[in-house]
């Protein structure tokens, strides 16, 4: 007769050392936090390029479509020069990684606090009905998981809107300076390169109408050239966000 197997024991799973761990969960916004503050240690945080330009595409299309803001949130708000502006709409609040900025922001009356949104809005379901995200979106590691965030947090109803922009990196200046060998964005603080085609598709899978308006770039001066080349900063104004979206829109458009 076979002889009995006798059933071996496997040997207790290795321990991680955990005397080697820092325990400081807090370490990750504060580094951010600091690299920010040194970044815009020696820049404006008032008065940003294009401002005027974004205001008047916000403020006109507000108007165009006769929308009164019960409450909105900038996200990463700088100084709240930008907010201060939008507040004829309706009320405004604001946060920021930057604790220079948040001080300057509730110097002008936008009640600010420090929130680090490079993934998650530690913001409730469905609590304000516009959102504001201007020269953000570049900076941050996982944009689908920020407007699915955004996307979350707005009221859904058809006067909610989520305006912003970004630069547009794969326009024809860019896409020849890196033929010659450069680098498609000098800026160590941009983590995505964004086209037009993608950022189009990012949004209209959150909102049902999305409205786009070049801010730089020849397509300023001649409305006929395509946004995919001849754009270099853009800014959207997105209303009516969908009931409900199936999944994260996070397909690269080639």
């Amino acid at each position: 007769m076979p002889p009995t197997m006798t059933p071996t024991s496997s040997p207790p799973p290795a321990a991680f050392p955990e005397n080697i761990r820092l325990h400081q969960p807090e370490r990750r916004q504060q580094l951010i936090q600091i690299f920010y503050e040194v970044h815009h240690k020696n820049r404006d945080l008032g008065q940003a390029k294009d401002d005027k330009k974004k205001l008047d595409f916000f403020c006109g299309l507000l108007r165009k479509h006769g929308l009164k803001i019960r409450l909105g949130v900038d996200l990463g708000c700088r100084g709240g020069v930008l907010t201060s502006s939008l507040k004829e709409f309706g009320e405004w609040v604001g946060v920021d990684i930057d604790r220079n900025a948040i001080e300057l922001a509730n110097a002008r009356g936008i009640p600010c606090i420090e929130m680090d949104i490079s993934t998650a809005i530690d913001l409730k379901d469905e609590t304000v009905d516009a959102v504001c995200l201007t020269e953000v979106l570049e900076h941050l590691p996982y944009p689908s998981v920020t407007v699915y965030e955004v996307w979350r947090i707005l009221e859904k109803k058809p006067d909610s809107v989520f305006m912003g922009s970004v630069p547009l990196d794969y326009h024809l200046h860019r896409r020849l300076a890196v033929a010659r060998g450069k680098r498609l964005t000098f800026d160590p603080t941009h983590l995505r390169s964004f086209s037009y085609t993608e950022l189009k598709t990012l949004l209209e899978h959150y909102f049902e109408h999305v409205e786009f308006a070049p801010m730089r770039g020849t397509k300023t001066r001649h409305a006929w050239l395509s946004w995919n080349h001849f754009v270099r900063d853009i800014a959207w104004f997105a209303r009516s966000p969908r009931k409900s979206v199936a999944e994260w829109q996070i397909r690269i458009i080639e």
